[in-house]
Parts: structure tokens; sequence; C-alpha cells
């Protein structure tokens, strides 16, 4: 039962919610029209909420409560500072201050939309999952019954496409580049390593009697983890053109007295994140006269230049740390379009064995 009564000049509601009573101001003077109006619309309304449960609901929070609670659980991971940046300076600034049950599928999409504007529809992709992730947080707390950000459509996303250097271009990019930064390029071109894995290398992962290289760890934004993958956690061999290459940086690194294989020469310091390296990477491009490429390429071209030289396939997958041979297939195959056609000729698809047709010597042609 709903009841008035006055406090000063003001009409007061009272009521019960399971057991438990109730007040609230109407911000009503206390007046006989007042009065009519409150008993004729606002306590069947109020009683009609009281029936159907609608008064005991949990109430919503704002966004930033349950982002909280979905930031907290990804503490334990490796990429936590990631989803740690992406919550603070992107999520946050746009949702935080909103009530989660007031934020609709149009507010979702406007965000989408302006985050189009600065990245690709990938990057975008996994800040709706973000999105979609903190809304059901509050589902769970039933707080909400629906996802907003559920099935929102974005473009296809178009990767960015890999160009891998030639011979010729890796040679000329050699030649061009000076002192540590010529023997970091012949690292990343000569073991396909990742940038991020290259950076994180000491003399003690370099096995100059072994000619191989532990790759162990990583530097991601100036953080010290294991590499991307279980499977990324390997040794690759030292090819013997990269050995002067390695024994001049160790030169190097003594006068510098460092146990890490490449420093920054600007402050005599271990590089903490793979950003910096394109302030010595783009004027190189320049100097050979070069379109701009991503750095990553060094990789691309260590895998495409390894198959083309025969190299077996699962070799390659180990030596760059993928979880298959179907990965490097997958990712390389269509930059060697032209590669079935070095097959030699002496095959004899049907011979009883494809050894006697000198296939089994080699695929590709001499």
């Amino acid at each position: 039962m709903v009841t008035i009564f006055k406090r000063g000049n003001k009409l007061y509601l009272q009521y019960t919610v399971n057991g438990k009573r109730r007040q609230k101001s109407t911000g009503l003077d206390d007046t006989p029209a007042n009065r009519k109006l409150l008993k004729k619309e606002v306590i069947p309304a109020l009683e009609a909420k009281i029936i159907t449960g609608e008064l005991d609901k949990p109430r919503a929070k704002k966004f930033e409560y349950y982002g909280d609670i979905w930031l907290k659980s990804k503490e334990s991971l490796k990429s936590y500072m990631e989803w740690h940046n992406i919550y603070l300076h992107q999520l946050l600034p746009f949702f935080g201050h909103k009530k989660i049950d007031e934020i609709k599928r149009g507010d979702v999409k406007e965000f989408v939309h302006k985050r189009l504007d600065k990245v690709s529809p990938k990057r975008v992709r996994t800040l709706v999952n973000c999105i979609k992730a903190i809304f059901d947080i509050a589902i769970d707390y039933e707080h909400i019954a629906t996802n907003p950000a559920q099935a929102i459509k974005l473009p296809k996303h178009k990767p960015i496409e890999m160009m891998p250097f030639s011979k010729e271009e890796v040679e000329t990019l050699l030649n061009n580049a000076d002192g540590w930064f010529r023997n970091y390029l012949a690292v990343a071109f000569y073991t396909g390593a990742r940038h991020g894995e290259i950076i994180a290398l000491q003399w003690s992962d370099i096995d100059f009697k072994e000619l191989t290289i532990s790759i162990t760890k990583r530097i991601k934004k100036g953080q010290i983890d294991t590499p991307k993958t279980q499977s990324s956690i390997r040794k690759v061999p030292i090819f013997k053109p990269l050995v002067p290459y390695l024994e001049e940086q160790f030169r190097l690194c003594q006068e510098a007295k460092t146990l890490s294989v490449f420093f920054n020469p600007h402050t005599g310091m271990a590089f903490l994140d793979t950003k910096k390296l394109t302030q010595f990477w783009k004027p190189l491009l320049q100097k050979c006269g070069f379109e701009y490429r991503r750095f990553y390429n060094t990789r691309h071209t260590f895998v495409t230049q390894m198959i083309r030289a025969g190299v077996p396939i699962l070799d390659i997958s180990q030596m760059v740390g993928h979880k298959s041979i179907d990965e490097t297939m997958r990712t390389y195959a269509k930059y060697l379009p032209q590669e079935h056609l070095k097959i030699t000729r002496n095959l004899d698809p049907f011979a009883c064995n494809l050894a006697d047709s000198g296939f089994g010597d080699t695929k590709l042609s001499q």
C-alpha cells in the first residue's frame, strides 16, 4: 500500500518493497490538486511497479563499473597492457560516463564510425569485441537484457599487403646501411625473426660454435616476456653469410660494454620497443630509392627466399616459429604464384618411383 505524507511543504510517498520500507519525495507542494494527481496517476503506476517487481530489479551502473571488472579479468595475460590501453584511451573516453542501460546500439555504431576514420576494420573489430564483453558482464548482473554491440556490421578487413624484397634489393639495403643497423638487417633477413625477438637477444643466446640463435623472449612496448606463441620459442640456424655481421656486432658491443646484441646508439641502452627502429629504417629506404615498405617485410623476405631455394616447408615453419606448416603455406603460397612452373620437366607423374624422374633430387629446376 502506498501512502502520502507531508514533510515541510512537500509531499512524499511511503511504500514497502520486499519487506523494506521506502520513502520517496514527489517534489510537489502540498496542495489539493497535487494530492489528487498523486492518487489518480502516480500511486497506481507505482503500485503496478511494486506488483510486477520492477522496483526490485538491480540498478544499472555506469559503463566504467563493468569495464573495470572486464579489465581485471585480463590481469594474468601477457597482453594485459594492450587491453589496459584500449580500455583507458579508447573505450572509457567514449562510454565511461554513461549508465550501461542508457547506451544504445546507435551509440556503439557512432563509436565504430569514428574509429574507422583512424584505424583498420580489423582493429575496430577488436574494439567492438571488447565492448561486447563488457556489456555481457552487465547482462550477467541482470542490469541489462540485451547486448547493443551484438552483430555490429563492419567493412571487410583488407590486410596490408606483404611486399618481400628481392635478392638484389636485400643486397642494396645491406650495402647502404651502416654499422650496427647493417648488422641488424642481416640478422632480420637471414633468420626471419620477428623484430621484437631480435631486440630482446642477448649474447648468451648466440652460439658461434653450434651456429644457432636461441629465441626465448621478446620485447613489446617496454615489456620483456616470452615470444608470441609456444612454437615461437625455438633455435634457428646461423647461416654462414650471417657470421661476419654477428662478429662485427659483437665487437661493437664489447666496446659499448653491453650484453644486449643490439642497442640504441643514441642512448646506449637496449631498445624497449620496435617502433624506435623506424627512425633508422625509413631513411635507409629513401637512400636506396625504394618506396616505403613495412619493416616486417624482412621476415616475409626470408620465408619467400627459403621457399624458392627449395628448403622443406617444415624446416622453414620451425625456423620462423609458426604453429604448423599450414600456417606457413596459407600465409606465403600466394606470393609464389609461378613456382610450380619451375618443376623439372623430367618428372613422370606415373612413374613407380618419382626419384627415377629426378624429382626426388630437386623440386625446382636448377
